[in-house]
């Protein structure tokens, strides 16, 4: 199971701060053991409390920097302003991506998950 490093939980903190009381977005970059190894916190391109489409520009730059570290891509997070760290219906159908992990960010805390085929499993961050 992934451990979330605190650099990382407070750079998800600030981000979700940073652009409540909309949904802030970001990638996760990962090593070859699937360990967390840095968040990109990400523009969301259509701004809203309950949902988040990242900039593909940003994206791009993520994706190549990731791979400059000798690191991937492996999940996405975003926050919920003014809910709960829990996947929304919206999150559980908009997952495209069944081996990534997603982290969700709530003003008090945050939580990570598989999300497959429609269903959810919660992650151990340590």
């Amino acid at each position: 199971m992934p451990l979330l490093p605190d650099q990382i939980r407070r750079a998800i903190l600030a981000h979700a701060a940073n652009c409540a009381p909309d949904e802030c977005c970001g990638l996760l970059a990962i090593d070859g053991e699937g360990g967390l190894r840095f968040a990109y916190p990400l523009t969301n391109a259509d701004p809203s409390p309950v949902s988040y489409t990242i900039d593909p520009d940003e994206q791009f730059h993520a994706m190549s920097h990731a791979e400059t570290m000798g690191w991937q891509i492996g999940g996405a997070f975003h926050s919920h302003p003014g809910g709960t760290a829990m996947p929304s219906m919206i999150d559980i159908q908009t997952a495209l991506e069944p081996d990534w992990m997603y982290l969700i960010a709530s003003p008090d805390e945050i939580r990570g998950f598989w999300i497959r085929d429609g269903g959810i499993e919660e992650l151990s961050l340590g």
